[in-house]
């Protein structure tokens, strides 16, 4: 099977997110292409592709804007294909937020018109050490103050790679 991901990151975690999926799809014997949808070729000939993977972060309620595009421009494409989006939040690790979370993916879809066969809600990542001022006050007071489980002096990384694993078997499962 040929695989493709295009993903959309902010802060990184999304990209690390998306490269271990790509290496995880290639070690069970599937080509996979990974593409970042910030630099998306037009050239790019999606038909030759059996399945697709999106994955996108969530910030400020909204996956970014070259996610949005490319989902909406090629949703007939991925409508007929087996697809599936890893929707990475950090709502996804809270447990009084989880719906909020399913709500980003909910409007999302919507909105780009395209049915993934398969959705991930996954964890993210904080990282304090490349923070400015006021994007550190805002994750104090936003996040900490929900979980408290997160220390301002260091990096904390929710990404639940079990979770994705079983998550990305179980797609190929269907796809293939």
């Amino acid at each position: 099977m040929n695989v493709l991901i295009v993903y959309g990151t902010t802060e990184g975690q999304t990209r690390k997110i998306a490269a271990w999926t790509a290496t995880h799809i290639g070690e069970r014997g599937h080509q996979v292409e990974l593409r970042d949808s910030a630099a998306l070729e037009s050239v790019l000939k999606l038909g030759a592709f059996d399945a697709f993977i999106v994955a996108a972060s969530v910030h400020h309620e909204h996956h970014q804007d070259t996610i949005t595009n490319f989902v909406f421009a090629h949703h007939e494409l991925l409508n007929s294909k087996p697809s599936a989006l890893i929707s990475v939040s950090l709502s996804a690790v809270l447990e009084d937020e989880k719906t909020e979370a399913q709500k980003y993916v909910d409007r999302f879809v919507s909105v780009v018109g395209w049915q993934p066969r398969m959705t991930l809600l996954l964890g993210g990542a904080l990282r304090f050490t490349e923070y400015d001022y006021f994007q550190e006050q805002v994750v104090k007071f936003i996040v900490m103050k929900r979980s408290g489980a997160a220390s301002p002096e260091r990096d904390h990384e929710f990404t639940d790679w079990n979770a994705l694993a079983d998550f990305v078997d179980r797609f190929l499962e269907t796809a293939g």
